[in-house]
């Protein structure tokens, strides 16, 4: 009786340390589903390729680039969905570091993360805008 006891709490501690793992890997996937959300939509693919080339805290006047910022009225409900969407949703994974009232915006500390996705993003928008304007780089007749 002691042994299927036993053989019971084994499994039992083996059945917790798979679950463990199973919840280590989740946390672990969390990052990289919330980058591929962050790289689903343009305006924000659009602002990390813009930081790939620069880090505006860089410059001496920091901003948020002017391809994905507008004053144009005909912009306003864009300007409206950066400032209470993108540009928070992008801050609060730390990817980006956004001074709301200066309009500012850099690099964050989990930039580095995502800045692999976002050059392979980078490359395969830039592989489709070349071939669909017929350069493909090939010598067809």
């Amino acid at each position: 009786m002691n042994k299927s006891v036993n053989e019971r709490n084994m499994s039992n501690i083996s059945n917790e340390r798979a679950e463990e793992g199973e919840n280590a890997a989740a946390i672990q996937e969390v990052p990289l589903n919330t980058f591929f959300e962050i790289l689903a939509n343009t305006h924000r693919r659009q602002l990390l390729f813009s930081l790939l080339e620069y880090d505006y805290l860089d410059d001496d006047h920091p901003h948020v680039p002017t391809d994905v910022s507008s004053t144009d009225e005909r912009e306003r409900q864009f300007s409206l969905r950066m400032t209470h969407i993108h540009l928070p949703m992008l801050s609060a994974a730390d990817v980006i570091e956004w001074n709301w009232d200066e309009n500012t915006v850099w690099r964050g500390p989990r930039f580095e993360d995502i800045r692999p996705l976002v050059r392979m993003v980078q490359e395969q928008v830039d592989e489709r805008s070349m071939n669909s304007s017929g350069n493909d780089g090939t010598n067809s007749p």
